[in-house]
């Protein structure tokens, strides 16, 4: 790790101290994972808290790109996916792509996993 790198860390982890997101630094790219979740989150609706973690997400982002030597960000939230410049909430992802789609199946749903055991079931034992 260079010093750019040890300097990036150190502003970054005091940033993220409370949350439980990893992180590290590679030439200047920062990259994040886990799941993020604000501290203070409002009491109210969803759509509320949905507005409120999306607008802590990009100030978040704005003050880790104003760290010197930052030059990109990486974010692999398990929860929270930046899309178009948007933050949406994975799970409403999903919820989208149901709706626009409602016959997409999961992976290995019908995809021969049940034809094959039905196959296995008809072989002859008795020799």
């Amino acid at each position: 790790m260079n010093k750019e790198d040890f300097v990036i860390q150190s502003e970054v982890r005091r940033m993220v101290v409370r949350a439980n997101i990893d992180f590290g630094t590679v030439r200047g790219v920062v990259y994040f994972r886990g799941i993020f979740q604000p501290v203070n989150l409002p009491s109210g609706q969803e759509d509320a808290i949905k507005t409120y973690t999306s607008k802590t997400l990009f100030s978040f982002e704005k003050k880790v790109r104003s760290i010197s030597g930052v030059s990109g960000i990486v974010f692999q939230f398990v929860n929270w996916k930046k899309e178009m410049g948007r933050w949406i909430p994975i799970a409403s992802m999903r919820r989208e792509e149901q709706r626009i789609d409602p016959k997409k199946k999961e992976p290995g749903e019908g995809d021969g996993v049940e034809k094959e055991k039905k196959d296995e079931d008809q072989t002859d034992t008795s020799l």
